[in-house]
């Protein structure tokens, strides 16, 4: 079963798996971590999410975990 998590993907060499991870990495922001974080809380009251917004959350969260990884790189 292949990995949903784009962060985990082996691209064939150190130097392109850090520049795909910088490019996951540039979408990060506060404004997608807030508005994910809106939503799961919507979500958690019971609030149906669409498929649409599922995503872009899961990209989001991607997005701060290649940040996240980058940082931890450095």
């Amino acid at each position: 079963m292949n990995t949903t998590d784009a962060t985990s993907v082996d691209k064939g060499s150190p130097e392109r798996n850090r520049a795909h991870l910088e490019s996951l990495a540039e979408m990060a922001s506060e404004e997608a971590d807030a508005v994910a974080a809106h939503v799961r809380n919507a979500e958690a009251r019971g609030v149906q999410i669409d498929p649409g917004t599922r995503m872009a959350m899961g990209f989001a969260a991607n997005a701060r975990k290649a940040a996240a990884q980058l940082d931890a790189l450095k």
